[in-house]
């Protein structure tokens, strides 16, 4: 019994390492960058959220209580706590900023322990100038702060990551850039953590 108990199991690792783990060998020409290459910043999208009727995606508690505020759905959290998994196997060990809504925050203390979270990243659209603005001034504070031998990563939103880079990261996927002296981001490319 014990035996059938043990191959059950890694049966079902496996499977989860098939389910989640990427899929592209180019991927690992990136990773050696982010291993290797000062002043590497690294964009994630928070992971998948439960929706629920009348919710705005905007919506912010302050107060870090999340209410009204859309959570990491229970696959969200799983999908967390694997990229930190990656992380640590692959051995690095970055900064971690944060957008301070409950689903970046999450995603980021799931995956990393650890985060500092800034309220500025929270999500925005570009309708709101000045919230727009008070956004992409609080990333070039963090890009510019964390320059350097350590790799930075950045846990955002689609729309704030689409007015940072001009791209649009998938659940799963990561952006590699690299931090100009005056704090813009130049893309290297993506990395796929895990398929959606």
């Amino acid at each position: 019994m014990k035996n059938l108990v043990q191959h059950v199991a890694r049966i079902a690792g496996l499977v989860f390492v098939l389910l989640w783990s990427p899929m592209s060998q180019a991927d690992e020409a990136l990773w050696q960058k982010v291993r290797s290459e000062p002043n590497i910043v690294l964009i994630l999208n928070h992971a998948e959220v439960e929706r629920q009727r009348g919710q705005s995606p905007t919506t912010f508690d302050a107060s870090g209580q999340c209410r009204g505020e859309f959570m990491l759905s229970a696959k969200g959290r799983d999908a967390s706590a694997y990229i930190g998994r990656i992380f640590k196997d692959r051995g690095i060990d970055p900064h971690v900023v944060s957008s301070a809504m409950c689903r970046s925050r999450d995603t980021a203390m799931l995956a990393f322990g650890r985060a500092e979270l800034d309220p500025a990243l929270r999500e925005s659209f570009t309708g709101d100038q000045q919230r727009f603005r008070e956004f992409l001034d609080a990333s070039t504070r963090w890009v510019l702060r964390y320059r350097g031998a350590r790799p930075l990563v950045m846990v955002m939103h689609t729309p704030n990551i689409d007015s940072l880079t001009g791209e649009q990261p998938k659940h799963g996927e990561m952006l590699v850039t690299t931090a100009t002296e005056k704090g813009e981001l130049d893309i290297l490319g993506r990395i796929v953590l895990y398929k959606p």
